[in-house]
């Protein structure tokens, strides 16, 4: 999964889309998102699947398997909200506004850094914040983070092909085995990879994105998409 997002983030149409502009954009993505109202929330998400489909030519059934999951993840944690607990669990229906709001609000924040995820190329996003001089070590362990993670993902692969040669048995016992031994392995390879990384004096400086691209085509859809925001969050405002 991680390794197939990695690999849309090169093969998209916004790959080289000027990193900067990107950040910007999900930065005000964000804060509308989470100060916002649930319809702009809307838009949002709606905005961000346009720009998938039309300018990132990205296939529609990548959009929406992503899609299903963030759903699905963001339900799961809003659904306890609706209950409570006090001896027997009960049904409250006065928190479902509140609850589609947060549901809402997640639900946006999330497909706005799926967005940045999925057309942006990792390198690419950590030289745009070295341009915004974010500090080096929070870059350095975004990019022990993001290495770590394919090692995880390739222990995973490889324990999960030793159950199945098992014929799939399943127990508490071997699970927790399991886990045991995907972390043990994960954290060998990931020390290996440090340790290959210093020995040949690998750095943490990417080269300079010279190929990156802002067509003022973008700009002007990205301000009309924020004036319709605008005009319906005031709309909304007034109505309400």
């Amino acid at each position: 999964m991680v390794s197939w997002l990695d690999e849309w983030a090169y093969r998209n149409e916004l790959a080289k889309l000027n990193i900067t502009f990107k950040l910007t954009l999900t930065f005000v993505w964000l804060i509308w998102a989470l100060c916002g109202t649930n319809v702009v929330r809307c838009i949002i998400v709606v905005w961000l699947f346009s720009w998938l489909l039309y300018h990132a030519r990205l296939p529609w059934r990548v959009c929406v398997r992503f899609f299903v999951i963030i759903v699905l993840v963001v339900i799961g944690g809003c659904v306890p909200l609706l209950f409570t607990v006090d001896q027997t669990i009960h049904f409250v229906s006065e928190n479902m506004a509140e609850a589609a709001t947060i549901c809402l609000r997640a639900l946006a924040s999330s497909f706005a850094l799926f967005f940045l995820a999925i057309t942006t190329p990792f390198f690419r996003i950590v030289h745009g914040l070295s341009r915004w001089h974010v500090p080096k070590a929070f870059i350095e362990l975004l990019l022990l983070t993001y290495r770590f993670i394919f090692v995880l993902e390739k222990a995973a692969m490889q324990l999960f092909m030793t159950v199945r040669i098992k014929n799939g048995e399943r127990s508490w016992r071997l699970a927790s085995l399991a886990v045991a031994q995907l972390f043990r392995q994960a954290m060998r390879d990931y020390e290996a990879t440090i340790i290959a990384q210093a020995a040949r004096n690998v750095s943490f400086i990417f080269p300079i994105c010279r190929d990156e691209q802002l067509p003022r085509k973008y700009v002007i859809e990205a301000c009309v998409w924020f004036v319709v925001l605008l005009m319906m969050e005031v709309l909304y405002v007034n109505v309400s």
